[in-house]
């Protein structure tokens, strides 16, 4: 019996030790730099848009934000390395669209998104555009839709390859617009505006950056842009919805957040999402995000878990249905 009440005490004491060693975590993280790790090499895909964060976030929490590239595996390498990395607020990952899609699309993906993962909050989105090659014979939306439906077979929309935010956006606008075009993948989207520029594609969809090139490149069009308004650097673009067609799943663009491994103390989350959440006041960082064809969108860990938990509803539904199984 004696022996029960001492292992209880010092049960007891060993949980009140670790307490306070968790409200000192919270209160002095951090001590030491932070890693963020992106699953594109770097200038690619949300690499430009994590390095302008990592910048925010270094001058608000006094510690340096380093960037670190881990393309390959769909996304598992840095999804995998985050979680190795430790529930301590010292490995985050910057997610976009393909982190919640990629399990639905790739066997043996290691990590649960919703599970293994802490939401830190959203940090941005960017407008998802429709660009076309200047040889089709459509001039906005409706005339694109037009033609689709008459000629399915003509109309080509080039991806990435299945589950990549441009496969992603094609299916919701096909979906939306009751079209069926055909479908063309290739190994990266360069290829696939290069073909789009030479006439080979009828189109594709992309983020912000590359409608701002392509509005300016006279072998393109673009033809709408995702989101409740307009562009700022494309004021004359209309949106998909001024047309009737709401693409589910890209209401506000495609999107951009920081996750932290599961585990990770609360104080520490919230720390973290308020100096994400300071960001807003730095008048340059804003301008930077706005050069990068996006807008600066944080919010609470409870809203970004809220959304990234409807897009895996969604897009778990959307690829099931379509017939795309983990290859």
């Amino acid at each position: 019996m004696e022996r029960l009440r001492f292992l209880a005490q010092v049960a007891a004491l060993l949980a009140l030790a670790m307490m306070p060693a968790h409200a000192d975590d919270a209160a002095t993280f951090p001590t030491r730099a932070i890693r963020v790790i992106v699953a594109f090499p770097p200038g690619g895909g949300p690499d430009p848009l994590a390095r302008i964060v990592a910048s925010g976030l270094e001058r608000r929490l006094g510690q340096p934000v380093i960037v670190e590239n881990m393309p390959g595996g769909s996304g598992s390498l840095a999804a995998r390395a985050t979680v190795r990395g430790g529930p301590d607020g010292y490995t985050l990952l910057f997610a976009d669209m393909t982190f919640i899609v990629s399990p639905h699309v790739t066997a043996n993906f290691g990590v649960n998104p919703l599970k293994d993962f802490e939401p830190v909050g959203r940090a941005a989105t960017s407008p998802f555009s429709l660009i076309v090659s200047a040889a089709v014979p459509a001039s906005n939306l409706p005339e694109f839709i037009k033609l689709a439906k008459t000629h399915p077979d003509e109309v080509m929309i080039g991806h990435a390859g299945i589950g990549t935010t441009p496969y992603l956006g094609a299916v919701a606008f096909t979906k939306a617009a009751d079209i069926k075009p055909r479908f063309i993948s290739y190994k990266g989207m360069a290829d696939a505006m290069t073909n789009a520029m030479s006439g080979i594609i009828s189109g594709l969809f992309s983020a912000g950056p590359a409608a701002i090139s392509s509005s300016k490149n006279d072998k393109l069009k673009v033809l709408a842009v995702t989101g409740d308004k307009r562009m700022a650097q494309l004021p004359n673009i209309p949106t998909f919805g001024e047309s009737g067609i709401t693409l589910r799943g890209f209401e506000s663009g495609a999107w951009f957040g920081l996750m932290a491994p599961a585990g990770t103390p609360p104080g520490v989350i919230q720390k973290l999402n308020t100096a994400l959440n300071d960001i807003a006041n730095d008048k340059t960082l804003m301008a930077k995000f706005e050069s990068a064809g996006a807008e600066f969108k944080p919010g609470t860990p409870q809203e970004f878990r809220d959304q990234l938990t409807a897009q895996d509803k969604l897009w778990g539904a959307t690829l099931a249905e379509l017939g795309v199984k983990p290859q």
